[in-house]
C-alpha cells in the first residue's frame, strides 16, 4: 500500500513522467499534415526516419516550452507545369527535413526546416 502512495506522490510531483514524447510513427503522420499546410508541392515519400541517428531531440525555449525535433530524408520529385498544373516527374532528389513539433501548442504547433539545422546551446 505504501508503494502505491509513493508512486502516486511521484506522479503528482513530477507530471513530466506522464508526458511521453511522441515517437517517429506519430511524428511522421503529423509531418505529412504540416507539410501539406506549409508547402505547395507534395514530397513523394519519406525515405528514412532519423537518418542522422540522433533520435528525438528536445529544444528547450526561453518561454519554458519544449519542442520535439525529428529528422527525415524525403524524396522530392521535380515538377513540370502541364496545363498550368504541376506534375511530378520520376526524377528528383533526396532532402533532409527537420520537423519541429510542440504538441502542446494549439495554434501553430509545427515548423519544418530543410537542410541543416543549428540547435541553440
Amino acid at each position: 500500500m505504501a508503494a502505491g502512495k509513493f508512486v502516486f506522490l511521484l506522479l503528482c510531483l513530477f507530471p513530466s513522467f506522464l508526458e511521453a514524447k511522441p515517437d517517429y510513427a506519430k511524428a511522421e503522420s503529423e509531418f505529412a499534415l504540416a507539410w501539406n499546410k506549409l508547402y505547395p508541392l507534395p514530397y513523394e515519400k519519406i525515405v528514412k526516419r532519423d537518418p542522422l541517428q540522433k533520435g528525438v531531440q528536445l529544444e528547450k525555449r526561453k518561454d519554458q516550452k519544449t519542442v520535439f525535433i525529428y529528422n527525415f530524408t524525403l524524396f522530392m520529385p521535380k515538377y513540370e507545369l502541364q496545363d498550368e498544373k504541376p506534375v511530378a516527374l520520376a526524377e528528383g532528389r533526396e532532402i533532409t527535413a527537420f520537423f519541429l513539433w510542440d504538441p502542446k501548442e494549439s495554434e501553430n504547433p509545427y515548423r519544418i526546416r530543410l537542410g541543416e539545422l543549428e540547435l541553440k546551446p
